[in-house]
């Protein structure tokens, strides 16, 4: 079994690496992506070190030993960077960026003795540290990984879960890859973490009595594979930059109550008499475009006088030209999927989950509703 998982291991670490260059040369969301591949270069030596180890390369090959050793604390400052790149939260990378990486450089240099041992030296110290021989100092650096995971995990969270406001308040189809890649690339860090705290009491309490590291290293495995079937697929999304998220955007806005009026006056008209909404692609800032008004201001609108974001207000739109279109007997022809990318929609899965939000059946459901109404009673 030993053997299955260095296999699983060594080839996820050489997609790692081949993904890693791939990243480095994509062009879009090029500073996000260099960030991702140096996550990814991370994690492939990470795995591929752990058969060095347990091969007993180490043996043969000293001088390689203690060079991945801070690398735990590269993943967490790499991923929360790469969502806030992604999410547009930053705009690149700048010199307060490198405070992230501060704990990696003094780990390098506390451990920088025992790079300039003698091989023979550097096999005993490391096998010292495998039978549970930790220096102090180690087992500091150690018990500190976890905290500082689940620290930028919860921040990893909160940025993508404001970022999936901003995509709601802006676009009225999310089936985006970037914003799906980055749920799951959150999840990643919530399985991975708490792992990283079971291994780290396990060792505690039974230290090296329990060969447990697979649990870490296949989540890492299969977090590299995902990097490569969604990661490298990410479209960039372009916000207007006049559109912020949080509860306070709105504040020093100037909109009155007039203005507010006149704005949605027209909102509807474009909604219910020229059907905009009809277009799978309308963005809040090509509406905004449609009315001549601020994407701002149009924002406020919809979230602050209408309650709801802007994805919620446009969809229910569609929900309501679905219906009309479904009870409409020149349609019965058409199958229900077909209607609803007629309606404005872009895909089976949005359409489903909005339908079902919106009206509390699915739209199967809904058709065999007023099927078994009489014509007459529809029509009223």
């Amino acid at each position: 079994m030993t053997e299955v998982f260095e296999t699983l291991y060594l080839l996820a670490a050489m997609q790692g690496i081949l993904l890693s260059v791939v990243l480095l040369t994509k062009r879009e969301n090029r500073v996000a992506n260099r960030v991702l591949a140096l996550a990814t270069l991370a994690l492939s030596f990470e795995l591929a070190v752990e058969i060095y180890y347990s091969r007993g390369w180490y043996r043969q090959y000293p001088h390689a030993m203690g060079f991945t050793y801070p690398f735990p604390y590269l993943y967490g400052p790499l991923f929360y960077l790469y969502a806030r790149l992604v999410s547009k939260k930053e705009d690149g990378i700048h010199a307060v960026h490198i405070l992230h990486f501060v704990p990696v450089v003094a780990i390098y240099v506390a451990i920088a003795p025992v790079f300039l041992l003698s091989g023979e030296d550097k096999i005993g110290f490391v096998e010292g540290m495998m039978s549970g021989t930790h220096p102090l100092m180690y087992s500091i650096i150690e018990a500190v990984v976890p905290i500082q995971g689940i620290i930028y995990t919860i921040l990893t969270i909160k940025t993508v879960a404001e970022y999936e406001r901003t995509i709601r308040d802006n676009f009225s189809n999310i089936e985006m890859i970037n914003l799906r890649w980055l749920r799951y690339l959150t999840f990643g860090m919530v399985v991975i973490w708490p792992v990283v705290v079971i291994l780290f009491v396990v060792d505690i309490i039974m230290p090296k009595q329990m060969h447990i590291e697979p649990l870490l290293h296949i989540p890492i495995s299969i977090l590299i594979y995902s990097i490569g079937y969604m990661g490298l697929k990410q479209p960039e999304i372009f916000l207007d930059s006049s559109v912020k998220s949080g509860t306070a955007k709105y504040r020093r806005s100037g909109l009155n109550e007039a203005s507010a009026t006149e704005i949605q006056r027209k909102l509807f008209i474009a909604m219910e008499s020229e059907k905009v909404y009809l277009d799978q692609e309308l963005t809040l800032q090509k509406l905004a475009s449609r009315i001549n008004v601020s994407s701002h201001n149009l924002s406020e609108v919809i979230n602050s006088t209408l309650h709801q974001s802007y994805y919620d207000f446009v969809n229910q739109h569609r929900i309501e030209e679905f219906k009309s279109r479904v009870a409409d007997p020149a349609n019965q022809h058409f199958n229900l999927l077909s209607i609803a990318f007629d309606a404005g929609f872009k895909s089976k899965g949005t359409f489903n989950s909005i339908f079902k939000k919106f009206t509390g059946m699915t739209p199967s459901e809904y058709k065999s509703s007023i099927e078994s109404t009489p014509r007459r009673e529809v029509s009223q």
